[in-house]
């Protein structure tokens, strides 16, 4: 009978233990779950500082040495559940960095690759040889960049699958250029909107070259609302196809619906193919989106025109956004290829091409190689599935994109021609070539054409 008592004395105490056990690795899960979040809420604060001005570098700093404590924390509690802690460390291309610990038992006989998939979000291929990531968390390289791969602080020589780990082991993962152009154009993106983007794009005005750059990134919301939008589109006055054409635009790119301007604008009597550009800008508001008006009258008028008055005779800046016009449309090859072969067979050693001279009474006006020209250029052929730095637009080692770039200042602004008292030119070059980057930059991530004016 003592022995039963004993044994039964023994078999609750094992049960009281191990609830106790639990409740304790309950509790630590708990803290560590909370911590991760403060851990997160902590890199999330440091990326936004790290983008604003060095007045906040002593802010930057303290955040960084307590998530330094709050990552050796987290390390501690980890160990009292876990035989083994691993780090893996995360640093994208704008140089943002995170880090997450993770703890494992010595029974576990996954892959470090098993560790990596259970606990952050990873995208990856399966191939012959492995598996692929092509993203990890907030890392998701561009064209031109990829995730390095490295094992305390040495460059892996094998993938996530096949690298052995133990405790203590730091595991980084970082995005890293390896074609120069796409990185600068990257870069270039990244300073303009870091620079310049709130001066376009705000609550007090919009400009729709900008606002459309920033709608093909995703990112309208962080500058200004739909009915932001809204209400400066309302307070506008519209008379001309232009001004419908920016109007549209903008409500496009907000979310809005501009079926009532486009039936406002098929009804005014200003709809009518005309000069510089005027017929081109018609046709992209009226097919900006789906819709039941019946604007066929116009359509057949504008092309009629486009065949009168070529894109080739309307010259680079008018040519350019009327191919942009035509990508709609079947039958109009011959336009597009003379357009496009002008360019190629007059395009200068730099990579840039100069605009016809204008003559004005007596007066000719020399042509010039300048950005705005540029940027109405690379829509036109990005439209049509163009590369703007194929080899039938490259000479040597320039091509169109990397002459754009070269107009470029370190702020992230563009100047508009090389040698005149004007360091950049802020109304017209800056916002088209910030468009005609991001443009491109989508074109080249995505394969195919690429029509920022288009919300079908």
């Amino acid at each position: 009978m003592r022995k039963l008592f004993s044994m039964a004395v023994i078999f609750i105490l094992a049960l009281t233990l191990a609830g106790c056990n639990t409740t304790k690795i309950d509790d630590l899960e708990l803290k560590i779950e909370q911590l991760d979040q403060e851990i997160l809420s902590n890199q999330t604060e440091i990326g936004e500082k790290t983008s604003e001005n060095s007045a906040l570098a002593t802010d930057l700093e303290q955040l960084e040495t307590e998530m330094d404590s709050l990552l050796e924390e987290l390390a501690l509690l980890q160990a009292q559940i876990f035989d083994n802690v691993i780090t893996f460390s995360l640093k994208n291309e704008l140089g943002s960095f995170s880090s997450k610990t993770i703890g494992y038992n010595d029974e576990f006989d996954g892959t470090l690759f098993d560790l990596l998939d259970e606990k952050l979000e990873v995208g990856y291929s399966e191939f012959e040889y492995g598996k692929y990531i092509y993203s990890l968390e907030d890392l998701s390289p561009k064209t031109g960049a990829y995730i390095s791969f490295s094992k305390n602080g040495v460059p892996s020589m094998v993938g996530v699958e096949l690298s052995t780990f133990e405790d203590g082991d730091l595991f980084a993962f970082e995005v890293v250029w390896w074609d120069s152009l796409q990185e600068s154009v990257d870069e270039l993106i990244q300073l303009f909107i870091e620079n310049h983007a709130s001066n376009y794009v705000n609550n007090e005005s919009v400009d729709y070259n900008v606002l459309l750059g920033l709608n093909l990134l995703g990112i309208t919301n962080d500058y200004v609302t739909s009915e932001e939008v809204e209400a400066l589109v309302n307070a506008s006055t519209l008379t001309y196809v232009g001004d419908y054409f920016k109007a549209i635009m903008k409500m496009n790119a907000a979310g809005l619906d501009s079926s009532e301007l486009i039936n406002e604008l098929n009804s005014s009597s200003n709809l009518i193919p005309g000069a510089y550009g005027q017929t081109a800008y018609g046709l992209l508001a009226l097919d900006s989106i789906s819709t039941s008006e019946d604007y066929s009258s116009f359509v057949t008028a504008a092309l009629t025109d486009l065949e009168t008055t070529t894109p080739y005779d309307l010259g680079l800046d008018a040519g350019g956004i009327s191919l942009v016009a035509l990508s709609n449309y079947t039958g109009v090859d011959v336009l597009i290829s003379d357009y496009t072969t002008w360019v190629s067979t007059t395009q200068l050693d730099s990579g840039g091409v100069i605009t016809r001279d204008v003559i004005w009474g007596e007066t000719t006006y020399p042509g010039t190689e300048n950005a705005s020209s540029m940027s109405q250029i690379i829509l036109g052929m990005i439209a049509n599935g163009i590369d703007p730095t194929g080899l039938d637009y490259t000479k040597g080692t320039n091509n169109l994109i990397s002459r754009l770039l070269e107009f470029s200042t370190e702020t992230g602004s563009f100047d508009y021609v090389f040698g005149d008292e004007l360091t950049e030119d802020l109304a017209f070059s800056t916002p088209q070539a910030f468009l005609a980057l991001v443009t491109y930059q989508v074109y080249a991530n995505t394969y195919s054409a690429v029509n920022p004016y288009d919300f079908k």
